[in-house]
């Protein structure tokens, strides 16, 4: 996959710069799934983080279930990663941490998932060496590069609170990171596939859609903007109603009922969805664009330029994405 996708000009105006205090909402289905668009958030994001560190102005930094080594050293970029040790709950041998090292990385978790190495990522124990002649930015020895893995222990409220607080305390630390900047930096937060949360746990643990829905807006009031993804595999969403051949299940009712919910507090939902007429050579989805529940709530709503729109994509072997309008 290239280093740097190139970003579709028809889908500029809705990831590019998405509005302070905004929610945005990916649903997605199998055979049309939205890693490709979650990564043109990601390049929009941080390429207009450096044009904004040039021109003077505040940066954009993005914290994302991913690991980009250059841009975490230079603390544009948080990993949270939220499946390696999620319910491997808390360890006795596990040694407290003081607030200001929320990001350090421990010892390899025992999991039976491997343990991928993170190149690049700057150890507290071992800072990497300064480098001579460099006209580069200050090495940062401390806090940098680290991931912060999340771990969910009790039930209910209480264990969505202590994964909330995990997760503000990396996306505080990267607005405070400004390195000599005098304002903060914005923060885009990017929650990738909260609903395995919702699957994994379940009423039966006290975490339902109105606790799942609480806690996205908890972390979406830290966050500058954000973006959330779910799955809207039909299953999941049309079988919630029980009917005379089907009785829902906690999950479908749950899951349905979180969906419906996101979409009604964004702004925008964009909805990926295979072709209606079966897989094709040279389309991949199709990508609808529409306007959420909060649409126009904002203080400074009415400053967007987008409209509501349906297009093609066609996603290549190479990882380059082409947008097009039906009948192109």
């Amino acid at each position: 996959m290239p280093s740097q996708p190139p970003l579709p000009h028809l889908l500029t105006p809705y990831i590019s710069t998405p509005p302070r205090e905004s929610l945005t909402a990916v649903s997605s289905v199998v055979g049309a799934t939205g890693n490709w668009l979650i990564l043109r958030f990601l390049y929009a994001a941080l390429t207009d983080a450096g044009l904004r560190g040039v021109e003077g102005e505040r940066k954009r930094k993005v914290v994302l279930g991913l690991d980009l080594a250059r841009l975490t050293e230079r603390r544009e970029f948080a990993f949270v990663d939220g499946l390696s040790e999620l319910f491997c709950g808390p360890t006795a041998s596990a040694p407290s941490r003081a607030p200001s090292q929320h990001l350090a990385s421990g010892p390899t978790p025992r999991t039976t998932l491997p343990t991928r190495p993170h190149p690049g990522i700057t150890s507290l124990r071992q800072p990497p060496p300064p480098s001579a002649g460099s006209d580069g930015p200050p090495q940062i020895t401390k806090d940098a590069g680290q991931v912060k893995r999340l771990r969910l222990s009790g039930n209910g409220a209480a264990a969505l609170d202590a994964l909330e607080r995990d997760i503000t305390a990396v996306i505080k630390q990267l607005k405070a990171s400004g390195l000599g900047e005098d304002e903060e930096s914005e923060v885009s937060l990017i929650v990738d596939q909260p609903d395995l949360l919702l699957a994994a746990t379940g009423p039966s643990k006290g975490i339902g859609a109105t606790e799942m829905a609480e806690w996205i807006i908890g972390l979406q009031q830290a966050a500058t903007a954000t973006v959330a993804t779910i799955s809207a595999d039909s299953p999941l969403i049309h079988n919630a109603s029980a009917s005379a051949h089907h009785i829902a299940t906690p999950l479908e009712t749950e899951h349905a009922a979180f969906a419906i919910g996101l979409a009604h507090r964004a702004e925008m939902v964009m909805q990926l969805r295979n072709l209606e007429t079966g897989a094709a050579r040279d389309v991949s989805g199709v990508l609808r664009v529409s306007k959420g529940g909060a649409w126009g709530q904002r203080d400074s709503a009415g400053q967007e330029t987008w409209e509501e729109k349906e297009v093609l994509y066609f996603v290549q072997r190479d990882g380059s994405v082409s947008v097009f309008g039906r009948g192109e």
